[in-house]
């Protein structure tokens, strides 16, 4: 499991770099006092979990482009062992440093062969920020060595040492980073002068760099990622949903709905939003829009529908119809003035049964979803209302 390889695929594939540190081997247990000795960090227990739920995606639905390569680094902690007991089975193959270094190497290697290929790379773990897109992910053996960030990795470095070189020319030109780590900047990194991150790559000169090579992180500059106990992480979770539902409209020609680097940032925004989790995800290094993947049809879209006033009497129904007057499955709100509902991208309308309406039904203007509102939708009805007797 720690390396796929599918040798038949013919033409341009997807080469995918995983990688999930939950047991720290320095840290001590989630729940559990640290110390500034420690970083005041601990253990964690879901980015092993959240990346293996990554790899099954892209093992099984996939992408756009099927898959060459997926090497996945996994560290997981007992509990989410205890929730997915295949993660035991990744343990041979930990996210130490020295296997983060060989398995990018060989995902580089790998990648370099074709510019019409694409790279996946996806890192969950403790990270901390040194300025503005520097960003320091630390692997499972931090803190091993005296010099505090010999067991990290930059992801400037990862991303810079991907370009195309003179060496390289036909690396993979559309690369996705998405990074699942905590940005605030560590007081503990403030006590030391200048310190160094060992090189994933050499960075060599490189001339013209054509790659639409979007990252992705979990939260903003100087904030913390929100990891789940046992489950997968927010962003995991927005992420996939992302995957299967972001995409925003069709395409003119094919009529297949792309899903994009800009349309996964919308659909994880809204995520965001709607549970309320008190941060957006943060774009970095944003070359292009690249797509990931199509969708087949329209999109499913979750929407919050409002009627006012809360009372408009018995017998009441109010329903939602889409542009042929069907109503959409599972849509049953009867008499609720308030209700979410999931449907697929296209026109849709409300409609209002009440005997308090002066002219009834009420039927609203249609509507045009094309990706999830940020708003209900909402509709007034006060002004209808029949005078009280």
């Amino acid at each position: 499991m720690t390396l796929v390889v599918n040798k038949s695929v013919p033409g341009a594939g997807v080469h995918a770099l995983i990688v999930g540190v939950s047991d720290y081997l320095n840290l001590p247990d989630t729940g559990e006092p640290s110390s500034d000795e420690t970083w005041n960090l601990t253990k964690l227990s879901s980015p092993a979990l959240s990346a293996f739920r990554i790899f099954e995606f892209l093992t099984t639905v996939g992408l756009r482009l099927p898959l060459k390569t997926v090497r996945l680094l996994l560290s997981p902690s007992p509990a989410e062992v205890q929730v997915e007991p295949r993660l035991a089975n990744t343990t041979p193959t930990r996210a130490s440093r020295a296997n983060f270094s060989a398995m990018a190497s060989q995902w580089r290697k790998d990648a370099s062969n074709n510019p019409d290929d694409m790279t996946f790379f996806y890192f969950a773990g403790h990270g901390t920020q040194r300025g503005s897109e520097d960003s320091v992910l630390m692997l499972d053996d931090f803190l091993t060595s005296a010099a505090p960030l010999n067991e990290c990795f930059e992801m400037h470095n990862v991303r810079s040492g991907m370009a195309p070189t003179d060496t390289r020319p036909n690396i993979a030109l559309t690369q996705f980073y998405f990074i699942d780590a905590c940005m605030d900047r560590n007081a503990k990194l403030r006590t030391f002068l200048n310190p160094t991150v060992p090189a994933v790559f050499g960075i060599e000169l490189s001339g013209k760099d054509k790659r639409a090579a979007p990252m992705i992180y979990s939260t903003v500059d100087g904030a913390f990622a929100l990891g789940r106990s046992r489950k997968p992480s927010h962003f995991a979770e927005a992420l996939s949903l992302a995957f299967i539902r972001g995409a925003e409209e069709p395409d003119d020609v094919t009529g297949l709905w792309p899903v994009t680097a800009t349309t996964i940032k919308n659909s994880l925004d809204f995520y965001y939003t709607k549970n309320k989790l008190g941060t957006l995800v943060t774009v970095g290094s944003f070359v292009g829009s690249p797509v990931i993947r199509y969708l087949a049809g329209p999109p499913d879209i979750d929407i919050s529908v409002e009627v006012k006033p809360d009372d408009l009497g018995l017998p009441c129904t109010i329903g939602v119809l889409d542009e042929n007057n069907v109503t959409p499955a599972g849509c049953n709100p009867g008499a609720k003035t308030k209700f979410d509902l999931t449907v697929k991208a296209g026109i849709y309308r409300v409609e209002v049964n009440s005997g308090r309406l002066t002219s009834n039904p009420f039927c609203s203007p249609r509507r045009t979803f094309m990706k999830p509102p940020q708003m209900p939708w909402t509709h007034n009805l006060a002004l209808l209302l029949k005078p009280p007797i």
